[in-house]
């Protein structure tokens, strides 16, 4: 939120004129500030519009940091070339190959966004395929650096890249499992060996949307699983605890704009 400098000059701290205006912040600067803030919380509404619950069993907890510079160029690189030299499981590369789709999604929707500091009018006419992701192996401070340094200022793009970045952490243990069990049983077909390994997927995902609609999905190895019951308990346990804890988040922030459109009013 811009702010108005407070520092003034010898000449003007001893003039008639600024001894006069040096109590309250003018009526405008406070309002202007009153509007920054209310924006940026209403964008913050905008995008709470839906909770997302996803249960999975892993093989262990990570203490992985999230780095976003290196989050980005870690999923920048996948492509079927990179995953065919990576030696990623066959049954892998698909969900890899999603992670850059998705931040490609999310780059595409910012240069189309007249609002964004990345919009591209021109680029934004274009197919999603001629607007690759900006490359963060350019040296220097190129173009495309600077283009990757907006994009990690944008708190939307952040939160998408968080949520690949911590996906691509869980694929890359299933692949690690995968790779060790192909190792050990070089007889049996990916397929098989895909459906041995239990852990890093997603058996639940619920996502309930701010218009009340509730989506469930369930993958046809939690219904299989020896331990389906006490899985399928513990995904409608933390549903229950996401959704009291996002709608209290809502709640909170609507109490802010509300207050802070009657601070403006007043102020008016």
């Amino acid at each position: 939120m811009a702010r108005k400098s407070g520092h003034k000059s010898q000449n003007e701290r001893n003039s008639p004129s600024s001894q006069m205006t040096t109590g309250k912040p003018s009526g405008s600067l406070v309002n202007s500030q009153t509007v920054d803030f209310i924006n940026s919380l209403s964008g913050v509404l905008m995008e709470m519009t839906a909770l997302e619950v996803n249960t999975m069993i892993v093989e262990e907890i990570a203490g992985d940091k999230f780095i976003p510079w290196q989050s980005y160029r870690d999923i920048y690189e996948i492509s079927p070339s990179f995953l065919e030299e990576s030696a990623i499981h066959p049954t892998l590369r698909d969900r890899y190959l999603d992670l850059r789709r998705n931040l490609e999604r999310e780059y595409a929707m910012l240069i189309g966004n007249p609002d964004s500091s990345l919009y591209d009018a021109q680029a934004a006419a274009l197919d999603m395929s001629e607007n690759p992701l900006p490359n963060p192996f350019q040296g220097g401070s190129s173009a495309e650096i600077v283009t990757v340094q907006l994009l990690l200022s944008d708190s939307r793009f952040l939160r998408n890249l968080r949520k690949q970045a911590e996906l691509k952490i869980c694929w890359d243990r299933r692949n690690r499992a995968l790779q060790r069990l192909a190792a050990s049983r070089p007889d049996l077909p990916p397929a098989t060996i895909a459906k041995a390994i239990k852990t890093d997927l997603i058996y639940a995902q619920t996502v309930v949307q701010l218009d009340g609609d509730i989506i469930n999905r369930y993958s046809e190895d939690a219904i299989a699983h020896p331990h389906r019951d006490t899985l399928l308990k513990i995904h409608h346990d933390s549903v229950e605890a996401g959704e009291r804890q996002w709608r209290g988040i809502l709640g909170f922030v609507l109490e802010i704009l509300q207050n802070a459109f009657g601070s403006a009013r007043d102020r008016g």
